[in-house]
């Protein structure tokens, strides 16, 4: 606990315990959100974060208003003791009354959003556990089943795989707490863990499982039923959220694409007679578009593929440590100087292999290509200003950037984003294509698996047998296994070696199974062919998804044609046309002369370019669930854009 907490706690926490009771909703949604704060100490800290930004609030309405209250005058008040001191001090009153003000507004919403927060984590953990549970469940019918695993045991072996599994594994990592830490019974625990978890499908779970267990019955049955259950209503679900996205895309389309248009083209005709209104069109394009889509992007984040992640924890090197309690003699000097000596060349032969083979490395890590491309974009950007303004030191920013300047280096900035992308978009195909034949083909190899092992051939020599057979681009992988077993490596390591050079969800799930099944029983058979069934509906309700967003990404695709070519007439055609015929009309008259047909084309240009970028992102972000899988879309959207000003423009 801080010392903010505690001072918080000092002050607010008397008050706060006597009406602890009428915060009972608040408390269970700290316990679902998995907040480790009690009640009494997070409302304290509430209510003091709430007064620190409403005295901020306060005094910013202050000093606000003297600013903006400073030349107004009231009329005199008359017959009211004291109206001479009121009349001096209007500004000062006016001031006070707008701090108080602010000071409640900001007071009550900082307010309302510490108290949102826990509600909005449960509901994010919600969907969390809900997109985790089958797979989960999974796991543990086929070690239950296959493996002959008690349920403390599958649901231990479990709860250490919450980076691949991800929130439901947790949950079932708290049972295993409460049983070996609390001295709770299984069924107690499995009541605990009903009691704090806000997701219905993981009650309704756990309330199956303590009837079984209570009344003695077959677990395994009840996980049997319960995976087939949740792969079957995959579907209806996967339906149910496609249609959110849809409506989602239609929402998209409808405030991000064609208002926008709509405000640009109301501005630039107000732009004919008032000039201030650029800077209302300036904040349209450069803020207002960015900032919308970023949030649009945050919402869709939070509803749809809540719990899909890069697992990142990944078994890199192993050290021993069955003699860690052994004493073991100091080195002598010679001796560490020479374990200091292959230390470095160990880093020093990473690095060379980087040098030698940077391409490999950026198919295999898309993001390591931001090494290469950001330096260079920024070389490219120095040596264009440098050509452009030869003495960059003397530079004032007031005198050069005008528009001239910026149509100048639009071009070249644009460049610079494409240097940026462009390797990263061709690394991260390359690799999202292996993914996905690899994905594919992992069923028909996990059942291929199964069916060689119920003849009775070991596991190891099953994977063997398959590396032999033709299976598309997963047979140089299946290559590898048999090489690092070969070559001395157990087939649980070799495994995780290929969790590890393929690293996707499916790889993970699959191969995790395998090895805690191999490592408890030497019948995997029922083991691989659960694995098969859980890879298969992971493939399915991909490709679904795929084939159902593509049309909401073609609309997308549509509305940014139609935005583009919107904003291509009035450039082009509008406002040459009305800038000729009012000069014409009343050439007299300051307010068209002062029209800058360059600024409002660099405008447009720029409105193209950013609108294509952002629709770019939320078409990879609905196709696909990633945000940098849309990069490709808003290259394609942004060259367009850059082609229609270049040539006809």
């Amino acid at each position: 606990m801080g010392f903010v907490s505690i001072a918080a706690y000092r002050i607010f926490g008397n008050g706060v315990r006597k009406r602890a009771e009428t915060h009972h909703d608040l408390e269970v949604q700290l316990h679902q959100a998995h907040i480790p704060v009690p009640i009494d100490q997070y409302l304290s800290s509430a209510y003091f974060y709430s007064l620190i930004a409403g005295f901020v609030g306060a005094i910013a309405g202050y000093y606000a208003g003297l600013r903006l209250f400073a030349d107004l005058s009231l009329p005199a008040t008359i017959g009211i003791d004291g109206s001479t001191w009121v009349d001096a001090h209007q500004a000062e009153l006016l001031s006070a009354a707008a701090g108080l003000l602010l000071f409640t507004l900001v007071f009550y919403i900082v307010y309302l959003i510490y108290a949102k927060i826990p509600a909005t984590k449960a509901n994010i953990r919600k969907s969390q556990i809900d997109q985790s549970l089958p797979h989960a469940v999974a796991y543990l019918y086929a070690l239950n089943h296959g493996g002959g695993m008690n349920l403390f045991d599958i649901f231990k072996s479990l709860s250490g795989y919450a980076h691949i599994y991800g929130a439901a594994a947790e949950e079932f990592g708290r049972i295993i707490r409460d049983v070996e830490y609390f001295g709770y019974d299984m069924l107690t625990a499995l009541q605990n863990a009903n009691n704090r978890t806000s997701s219905d499908k993981f009650k309704d779970f756990v309330d199956g499982l303590i009837s079984i267990v209570s009344s003695g019955g077959d677990v395994t049955t009840y996980l049997m039923s319960k995976t087939r259950q949740y792969h079957s209503t995959a579907a209806r679900e996967q339906k149910a959220f496609l249609e959110a996205l849809g409506i989602m895309a239609e929402v998209y389309i409808a405030v991000f694409v064609v208002g926008p248009l709509f405000m640009m083209t109301v501005l630039v005709v107000i732009g004919l007679i008032d000039a201030g209104s650029s800077t209302i069109l300036y904040v349209l394009i450069y803020a207002l578009i960015p900032a919308g889509t970023a949030i649009y992007l945050v919402i869709l984040d939070m509803i749809s593929d809540v719990g899909k992640k890069s697992f990142g924890a990944y078994a890199v090197e192993k050290k021993p440590d069955v003699f860690s309690d052994v004493r073991v003699k100091p080195l002598c000097e010679d001796q560490a100087k020479l374990i200091h000596r292959m230390q470095i060349c160990r880093r020093l032969l990473g690095f060379r292999a980087l040098l030698l083979h940077p391409f490999r490395l950026m198919r295999y890590k898309p993001a390591y290509s931001f090494l290469m491309s950001i330096p260079l974009a920024i070389l490219y950007m120095y040596s264009v200003l440098r050509s452009s303004y030869p003495d960059l030191s003397h530079i004032s920013i007031g005198t050069v950037l005008n528009v001239d300047t910026v149509s100048a280096l639009d071009d070249r900035v644009f460049f610079a984003v494409l240097i940026v992308c462009i390797p990263f978009i061709i690394f991260r195909e390359l690799r999202n294509q292996r993914i996905r034949q690899i994905e594919d083909q992992i069923p028909e190899f996990m059942r291929k698996l199964a069916s060689i092992n119920d003849a009775g051939i070991l596991l190891v020599d099953a994977i063997t047998m398959v590396a032999q057979a033709k299976i598309g681009v997963l047979q140089h992988d299946v290559k590898q296994i048999v090489g690092d077993i070969t070559w001395g490596t157990i087939m649980t390591d070799a495994l995780r070696n290929f969790e590890y050079r393929v690293k996707t969800d499916m790889a993970s799930r699959i191969t995790t199974l395998i090895v805690r099944a191999s490592e408890s029983t030497s019948d995997v058979k029922s083991v691989l062919v659960i694995a098969a069934g859980d890879a298969e509906v992971q493939k399915q309700t991909k490709n679904e998804r795929t084939a159902e967003m593509f049309v909401y990404v073609f609309i997308i695709y549509v509305a940014f044609f139609v935005f583009l070519f919107t904003i291509y007439v009035l450039a082009a055609y509008f406002l040459t046309a009305m800038t000729g015929s009012l000069s014409e009309a009343a050439s007299d008259l300051t307010m068209i002369n002062k029209f800058d047909m360059e600024m409002y084309t660099a405008l447009f240009f720029h409105a193209a370019l950013i609108q294509g970028f952002c629709s770019g992102l939320v078409a990879g972000k609905m196709s696909t669930g990633s945000i940098s899988s849309g990069l490709k879309h808003s290259v394609a959207m942004m060259l367009i854009s850059y082609g229609v000003f270049t040539l006809f423009i």
